[in-house]
């Protein structure tokens, strides 16, 4: 792999100059929100602390209605990310407050994810 970057300003730019060329790829064993970048060859690292699901204006996870297991905000998105990878993109990026908003347009979910780390690397 080419040079690493430990900053939030690399993603920032790609978000801001060129959003359409991201693609959310996984989140890895870590925690971690993988994202690539067809237009600058970079794969953006965000470790995330945590993540909020929502659908429209509604936080999911209240009081338990069956006895069903509810899943959470991670499991959400991860099977998100798992089953209909294209439909999930970028709706927001703020490195200034470490914030990042997901939207899944399959599921109508919206994601906001609290990151403590920001990591580029340019690959080779």
């Amino acid at each position: 792999m080419g040079q690493r970057f430990q900053s939030g300003a690399f993603v920032q730019q790609c978000f801001a100059v060129h959003p359409l060329c991201l693609s959310l790829k996984r989140i890895d064993g870590e925690g971690r929100l993988l994202v690539a970048c067809t237009s600058c060859r970079m794969v953006h690292h965000m470790l995330t602390e945590q993540v909020v699901a929502r659908v429209a204006a509604v936080p999911l996870g209240g009081e338990m209605t069956s006895a069903k297991a509810i899943p959470t905000a991670k499991e959400l998105l991860a099977t998100c990310l798992q089953a209909h990878p294209e439909a999930v993109t970028i709706r927001e990026l703020d490195v200034i407050r470490d914030n990042v908003g997901l939207r899944c347009a399959e599921c109508r979910r919206m994601f906001d994810l609290q990151v403590s780390t920001f990591e580029s690397h340019q690959k080779s």
